[in-house]
């Protein structure tokens, strides 16, 4: 489980640093908007902007987090 925080924290970090380009909004603003209401199609504002992929991962990286597997940092 470990592993598994680690590597979600270096894709969210990898993220962070690669979006944003062009965009008024961040990797980091999609972040912290993703909710529970967030879906792989209903995506909030500041996620618009952001390719698929790296949606999902965001998307993904909330759902384990949020999820009770892993413990909170």
């Amino acid at each position: 489980m470990r592993t598994r925080t680690a590597l979600t924290a270096l894709i969210t970090a990898g993220l962070l640093t690669l979006t944003g380009c062009g965009s008024e909004y961040t990797a980091e603003d999609c972040a912290a908007a993703i909710d529970d209401t967030s879906t792989k199609t209903n995506r909030p504002t500041e996620c618009q902007d952001l390719s698929d992929e790296d949606y999902k991962t965001l998307h993904m990286a909330y759902i384990i987090r949020n999820s009770g597997v892993v413990p909170p940092s």
